[in-house]
């Protein structure tokens, strides 16, 4: 089958171009959302497709052997034509997949939804899609869910696009500077009214500063990000401006990261690039200053993302791999106690089998609220995957784990009313006790709380179970 075009085709095919997204290897931010797409529809298959000239091309994907298909076949070419989410509840029955080559073979897609990515010009690059061999049917709940997730994927591409188009401005002012700097000192006379203009164009700070680091040149960037009017900075040096404790002058070809001060005592984070040149036999530097404070922004907030479970906000198993270590690491110089409980839900498979997905989200959604409120701002809750989470306390007595861990179970078990529905579920604890003396891993303490978890629910659930003591080498 052909494929129709959107009316801006080439706009859309060279946004994607430049967002250097085809052909890459996979990324957890991208998995993540493909995996929590077949997890909260409960579909075998899940993508984030780009549609590009000729084919459809793979970002993530869950249950495909495949990276790429042609786009004559590809159902998310349909997304991206009609620029809105597209939903087919039995592709047999569609005349336009009826005879798709990927419907009519065994085990071949019934049922598609397909969310629109967009440019942050409203682009549509690609879609978020879910699959399954069966037809079926989409609620609200779950089209709103795949809008969620869609959403964050949209996010990751509008970041991307921003950071390259920081790095194409920082790359046009290196260019700009050192065209600037080439055969300055012939050249000068010539492109004094050109070089000014420039600079007082510039979207970054310029600063000209002789030997002894005094100002000499100060443009209108600078007056605006430090404060200083240019009569006020010229001939005063750079330690009284900007820099109190000075600034290094290491290799000119690599940029320097650090901290200056505005004249309101602000500090600010810039990226700083510089060149020296003579001038009539006089040595001369020239700095270009950035405010990076966005692009910190930006990354910190990456880093959190990828630290924090998407459906309860709560820490994710990374966040816990990188909390655990530190907090046996404290038990070991403190000798203070450490417990690590293991919960898991009793019953929450029959809230998804009765109630559907969404009803189970919004249910891990409150029991993360109720654990996080049980427990003491000191202490740690994270969702370990699915149903289970884990609560790391550190400096509780072993006599008291037992009264905590049973008012979990009985925080856990309050019913939860939706609407008009009643939801209730009970939990299953193992705990771990750390023995500073014993020579174990994070994933070993881990396990064993894991370990009694499951001895709890085979006892009958709603249960809590201690863990059989670490192995500890005696000592010589």
């Amino acid at each position: 089958m052909s494929h129709l075009l959107p009316p801006d085709e080439e706009a859309r095919i060279a946004a994607l171009r430049a967002l250097a997204l085809l052909d890459t290897p996979n990324e957890p931010v991208f998995d993540r959302v493909t995996r929590l797409v077949t997890v909260l529809l409960g579909v075998p298959r899940a993508t984030v497709s780009l549609i590009d000239t000729d084919r459809q091309w793979f970002k993530s994907q869950v249950g495909m052997d495949i990276s790429e298909t042609p786009r004559d076949v590809a159902f998310c070419a349909y997304t991206v034509l009609e620029a809105a989410p597209l939903v087919v509840e039995d592709a047999k029955q569609d005349e336009r997949f009826a005879a798709n080559p990927y419907v009519t073979k065994s085990d071949g897609i019934r049922f598609y939804v397909g969310i629109p990515l967009q440019s942050s010009q409203g682009l549509v690059l690609g879609s978020l899609c879910a699959m399954d061999s069966q037809p079926r049917h989409l609620t609200t709940q779950e089209q709103a869910a795949m809008q969620d997730l869609a959403d964050i994927v949209t996010g990751e591409i509008h970041l991307r696009e921003r950071l390259i188009k920081e790095q194409q401005i920082r790359a046009a002012t290196q260019e700009a500077l050192s065209a600037l700097h080439q055969s300055l000192e012939q050249q000068i006379e010539r492109r004094t009214r050109e070089l000014n203009l420039v600079i007082e164009s510039a979207y970054d700070a310029y600063l000209s500063i002789d030997a002894q680091g005094r100002v000499l040149d100060w443009n209108r960037a600078a007056e605006s990000m430090f404060g200083w009017r240019r009569q006020e900075a010229l001939t005063r040096p750079l330690t009284a401006l900007m820099f109190p404790e000075g600034l290094s002058y290491p290799d000119e070809s690599t940029p320097i990261t650090c901290d200056a001060t505005r004249r309101d005592g602000v500090r600010l984070p810039v990226e700083v690039r510089q060149k020296s040149y003579e001038l009539h036999g006089r040595l001369r530097r020239s700095l270009f200053i950035h405010d990076i404070t966005e692009r910190q922004q930006l990354e910190r907030l990456r880093d959190q993302q990828a630290r924090e479970d998407v459906l309860t906000r709560l820490p994710n198993r990374r966040a816990l791999d990188e909390r655990l270590p530190e907090a046996m690491a404290r038990v070991r110089r403190t000798l203070s106690p450490l417990a690590v409980l293991f919960l898991d839900l009793d019953g929450f498979k029959r809230i998804n089998d009765l109630h559907g997905h969404a009803m189970g989200d919004e249910l891990l959604r409150d029991m993360a609220k109720r654990l996080q409120q049980a427990v003491r701002e000191t202490d740690f809750v994270a969702r370990w995957a699915g149903d289970e989470f884990v609560v790391l306390l550190e400096g509780v007595a072993e006599e008291a784990l037992e009264p905590l861990a049973q008012k979990l179970i009985h925080v856990i078990e309050q019913p939860l009313q939706v609407g008009s529905t009643v939801l209730q579920v009970s939990t299953s604890i193992g705990v771990a006790l750390f023995v500073p003396d014993a020579p174990e891993t994070a994933h070993e303490l881990l396990k064993r709380a894991d370990v009694a978890m499951y001895v709890a629910k085979r006892a009958g659930k709603a249960r809590i179970e201690l863990a059989r003591p670490a192995d500890i080498t005696p000592t010589l």
